[in-house]
């Protein structure tokens, strides 16, 4: 690994039971890892390293804010993030991720580069569906996406008013009748 990186963290060499790190994340985190669908962001990570028998184990506490397209009109909004989260960290001969919180590491690594457990910890700190609150999406977006929804139901996220004149399309009035029949 690269010792040079501030996000790693010297295991083997760790000296004291127990170890705190902290981080103050920005937009240049986000950007510099390859493959991250998050490009702009901040937060604060505190990360405690504590040392066992046979294991290292990482507690992250992250709390910040991501900027993600909404889902609904595509513009960014931001995203509370808060979470927290533990990896095991294990020595061994190669390099095996065992399950989502267990690494095995070679000794020869002699730490882990934590930049992207910290970037996996925010990403699934995120809803799965994440929309503006209501009246706050894009007002043009927002009319298209009224113009094409042909499923008769209404959208509570949309004003009642883009609700009310949106026209009720024939082939799906049949079917809504067997639906109301019970």
């Amino acid at each position: 690994m690269e010792a040079e990186s501030k996000y790693f963290i010297p295991l083997s060499e760790e000296q004291t039971q127990v170890n705190t790190y902290s981080y103050e994340i920005g937009d240049e985190f986000f950007e510099s890892l390859e493959d991250a669908e998050i490009k702009r962001g901040k937060a604060s990570v505190k990360l405690t390293c504590r040392k066992e028998p046979s294991s290292f184990v990482l507690d992250f506490s992250i709390d910040g804010m991501v900027y993600i397209p909404c889902d609904r009109c595509l513009d960014d909004m931001e995203q509370p993030i808060s979470t927290e989260g533990e990896l095991i960290v294990r020595f061994g001969e190669e390099r095996v991720v065992e399950n989502e919180d267990t690494i095995f590491l070679p000794e020869a690594e002699k730490g882990i580069d934590v930049q992207w457990n910290i970037y996996e910890f925010i990403a699934l700190a995120i809803p799965l569906r994440h929309v503006h609150p209501e009246g706050q999406c894009n007002p043009e977006m927002a009319a298209k996406f009224a113009s094409v929804m042909v499923s008769g139901e209404e959208d509570e996220s949309l004003p009642a008013t883009d609700q009310a004149e949106k026209p009720s399309d024939p082939r799906w009035d049949v079917l809504k009748k067997l639906k109301t029949k019970e």
